[in-house]
């Protein structure tokens, strides 16, 4: 352990480091080898070739493990999952490629996670073992889903870079401003770093943790000593893992001498981090890749990356100024790395998020050389991963708006472009402060949450409002399709609450009004449920590697689990907006306003799937204002379910004590719901999808972008702090040449400055795809948005292609 007698034992190893030589980084020979190794580090994960004498074999990691657990049965899960985790990185197989620039490979065959999943399938059978099964049944039918969310949370990245200590290899600027920097960060996480010096580093939050601990002395709870004790297991054994790769890169110089100059750069590298605070950009990589190594490898999803041009530009610039890096060798470097999140994903989506450009804390604009640059690398290694998040204020530099917006319109579409204005005041009507809401990333796919400071839990619900009103207009019961309204009553099971028969509804206020019952009702038991699960978080997936870096879990001794962050938050996704107000609209106007066709016969219709009734399904498609065309009935209609679903959502704290937060997106939920949601009196077919994101149903915008634009930009989307985005099809003509530039960005500020959220894009036209599907040998490289990531094409089921051609096929001819 590196903790001894109170004190931290690292004045040896930090002498032998800063007395390091980085020149040897500048020999040529080792640069310039990407694309010649591409194909072989595309790869990387696949048959990894662990050597037999690094460590353990699985079922010798296996048999450790269960040992363990087995002879400390009364330990507290946070303990056990620390040590489960200490056998594995201290024991396990290495592996490293003398062509890579990074280490990373250890044969750990998922034990950690196998360990978490069986406390989860306890908790399922024990406390939460009566609402499972009804929330089981809801989710087959497409209705709500919820549960624990532990795969949409960031690690804290400046708070395990951060170092006290001026580095030799800062500019005077730079050091002050990183000074000043960490002086408020430290001031922020409180009492555990008030009046200390850190090392910065997983040393110093070892040592924060340690002082914590004593500072405490005998007030500490068992809880917070076990928590203590399990982020310094941990954090130990990830510096003893990264010495691992260091004495292995050193041996194999004498197998691999021609790749002498790159093993000999990863072994110093990995002698300094993550022990200690990175000094220059390979460090800062290095230790940024281990890390999302192991936190995913723990049991949590990484889902963002960091600001990108923000915390890793010191560094970079560093390293330019001092001559120890070109800007070429930086790409590079930049390459391996996001290369490494290609060759995990191979193409196939969910990719992981680095987020560029926005604002400081101060809220000055931020861009600077490395976010032209990574965009540079992002263009040249042309792949869906990683996905990048842009973000816009009114005052960024029009250059980074027609960079982002020509990469998008040749096919390099993996990004999602963020309007600062909505997103940070939305997190401040959360309760935030200004500078921490500046400070947001992108969780996931376009979900807000604090650097460092949240556990932003972005989908524990996901609820289909679509779906809430096929419920409503069959009285709370599950609807049978192919019955007739009274055979369905018999038959049918009830999921919702009694609002009444809708052919007894004398006016449209009285639908409305048992709509918005069933969504309370339905809401209200989620929340719950989630609560539930929240509660039992500590013994399900007790995560001290990511909670030492989370702002105020060092400082009370909780992990995130138990509420120990600065900010706990509940997302609840809204999904199928356009297809509940076409549905509502429709009704109001057929049935109520012009009385063409009753209640009854509506409902009879949908429980048909318009089977006998086309002509009504064609006036529903046709006659009825429909969202996403900037009329004013639609948008109306629009506006009013999405104001009434935001303020219910926010009116409900979590089992954390933080707020549930509202979303407006579908991911690719639009299909999966949309298959188990039946017929809508929209004019929607049975089982086909819904509408994407805060779109128009497919088919339905008929006045183009503008339109589109007109009725998503009348949400208010401060009121989604979860996150929302628009998607949107232009077919290339319309962005070609200088003009068709000139118009696309105008369309994207267009769009920011009527106050809407996020923006995706997709540049087809419907032949290309067609084509795609005849012949995917010529296709390999194309790359579509589908929802939060980006894919190839190609990679897509048949019905998954068939499905985004179809939901965007007016868009491209």
């Amino acid at each position: 352990m590196l903790i001894e007698n109170g004190g931290i034992k690292m004045a040896e190893a930090l002498d032998i480091i800063e007395t390091q030589q980085f020149d040897f980084i500048k020999t040529p020979q080792v640069w310039g080898t990407f694309e010649s190794v591409r194909e072989h580090l595309f790869d990387q994960f696949q048959n990894i070739p662990f050597n037999p004498e690094t460590g353990l074999s699985l079922e010798e990691l296996q048999t450790e493990v269960e040992t363990y657990l087995e002879t400390h049965p009364d330990q507290p899960k946070v303990l056990q999952k620390a040590n489960v985790y200490r056998i594995v990185v201290t024991c396990g197989q290495i592996y490293l490629d003398p062509l890579d620039w990074f280490a990373d490979k250890l044969n750990h065959g998922g034990l950690v996670t196998k360990v978490r999943n069986e406390w989860y399938h306890e908790a399922r059978s024990g406390a939460i073992k009566t609402e499972a099964s009804w929330f089981d049944k809801v989710h087959k039918i497409g209705l709500i889903r919820g549960g624990l969310d532990m795969g949409h949370i960031s690690p804290g990245w400046e708070n395990m870079f951060a170092s006290l200590t001026e580095s030799p290899l800062l500019s005077p600027a730079e050091n002050q401003r990183t000074r000043q920097f960490e002086a408020e960060r430290s001031g922020q996480r409180g009492e555990a770093t008030s009046g200390l010096q850190f090392s910065g580093g997983l040393t110093g939050l070892i040592e924060q943790a340690h002082k914590t601990r004593e500072r405490l002395g005998p007030k500490a709870t068992d809880e917070q000593i076990a928590f203590y004790e399990a982020v310094e297991t941990v954090y130990d054994a990830t510096i003893t893992l990264a010495n691992r790769f260091a004495e292995l890169a050193q041996k194999m110089i004498l197998d691999f001498p021609e790749h002498e100059v790159r093993l000999r750069a990863v072994a110093d590298v990995c002698k300094r981090v993550p022990a200690y605070a990175p000094r220059t950009f390979h460090e800062a990589l290095q230790f940024a890749w281990l890390m999302h190594e192991m936190i995913e490898m723990e049991g949590e999803l990484v889902r963002s990356m960091g600001h990108f041009d923000r915390v890793f530009y010191p560094y970079y610039r560093a390293d330019i100024d001092s001559g120890r890096l070109t800007r070429e060798q930086a790409k590079e470097l930049i390459k391996f790395f996001w290369f490494k999140y290609h060759s995990r994903t191979r193409g196939s989506g969910n990719g992981k998020n680095f987020v560029f450009a926005g604002q400081y804390a101060d809220g000055s604009v931020l861009t600077n050389e490395l976010t032209y640059l990574a965009l540079e690398a992002y263009e040249e290694l042309n792949t869906p991963d990683p996905k990048l998040s842009v973000r816009f204020l009114p005052e960024t530099p029009d250059k980074l708006y027609r960079r982002v917006a020509d990469l998008i319109r040749r096919g390099h579409n993996s990004f999602v472009l963020m309007n600062d204005i909505p997103a940070v005041e939305a997190q401040v009507k959360r309760g935030k402060t200004w500078e921490d809401a500046r400070a947001y990333l992108p969780i996931g796919c376009y979900e807000p949450a604090v650097d460092g400071k949240e556990a932003g839990c972005t989908m524990n619900i996901e609820i289909n409002l679509a779906k809430v009103l096929e419920l409503t207009l069959h009285n709370g019961l599950e609807p049978i399709s192919g019955q007739t309204v009274d055979e369905n009553r018999k038959r049918s099971e009830r999921i919702g609450i009694h609002t009444g028969d809708p052919r007894e509804f004398e006016n449209f206020e009285q639908l409305f009004d048992a709509y918005t019952k069933q969504m309370d009702f339905l809401l209200a038991r989620t929340v719950e449920y989630v609560g539930a699960h929240e509660r039992q978080w500590p013994q399900i997936n007790p995560s001290p590697l990511i909670a030492g870096t989370i702002d105020d879990c060092l400082a009370q001794g909780k992990d995130i689990g138990q509420g120990g962050a600065h900010y706990n938050a509940v997302g609840c996704v809204g999904i199928g907006l356009a297809n509940a107000c076409d549905s509502l609209l429709g009704i109001k106007k057929a049935v109520f306003d012009e009385k063409r066709f009753t209640m009854a016969e509506i409902l009879n219709a949908i429980q048909c799937d318009f089977e006998g009734y086309e002509p009504m399904r064609q006036y529903l498609l046709n006659k009825v204002p429909k969202w996403g065309n900037n009329d004013p009935q639609a948008d109306a209609m629009g506006k009013r379910i999405a104001d009434y679903y935001c303020n219910k959502v926010h009116t409900f704290t979590n089992a954390r004590g933080g707020p549930v937060q509202a979303a407006l997106f579908t991911l690719t939920t639009q299909w999966t719901m949309g298959k188990v949601t039946g017929a809508l009196p929209d004019g929607r077919k049975a089982h086909t999808s819904l509408a994407p994101g805060v779109g128009a149903t497919p088919g339905r915008d008929m006045n183009g972008v503008t339109g589109l634009i007109g009725s998503v930009t009348k949400l208010d989307f401060t009121e989604t702090p979860n996150g929302s985005v628009l998607d949107v099809m232009l077919h290339p003509t319309a962005v070609k040449d200088d003009e068709g530039l000139d118009a696309f960005v105008t369309l994207i500020k267009t769009f920011f400055d009527k106050g809407g959220y996020a923006l995706q894009f997709n540049v087809f036209d419907v032949e290309t795809l067609r084509d795609a599907q005849r012949h995917p040998e010529l296709y390999a490289s194309l790359q579509i948005r589908v929802t939060g990531w980006s894919v190839h094409f190609t990679k897509l089921s048949r019905f998954e292609q068939d499905q985004f051609i179809a939901r965007n096929i007016h868009t491209m001819t």
